[in-house]
């Protein structure tokens, strides 16, 4: 069974928008770097302040349902 990476919904919203992570970042008011802790599950979307997961669902035109 190929091995097989579960992306984050984060991540998954961002690919299906049509988004870099550069792009994303920039349209929430993050660092690229905070975004890619997001998506690689290092830092705790669920933990986030929730200015900042509010931000990346209207980035995105979803929910923060959607994203956690």
């Amino acid at each position: 069974m190929p091995n097989m990476v579960r992306r984050s919904n984060l991540a998954f919203y961002r690919c299906s928008a049509g988004l870099s992570q550069s792009e994303l970042a920039k349209k929430a008011g993050i660092s690229v770097r905070v975004l890619q802790n997001y998506e690689q599950g290092t830092r705790d979307l669920k933990k986030a302040a929730a200015e900042t997961v509010l931000s990346l669902a209207r980035a995105l035109g979803r929910t923060v349902e959607d994203l956690i």
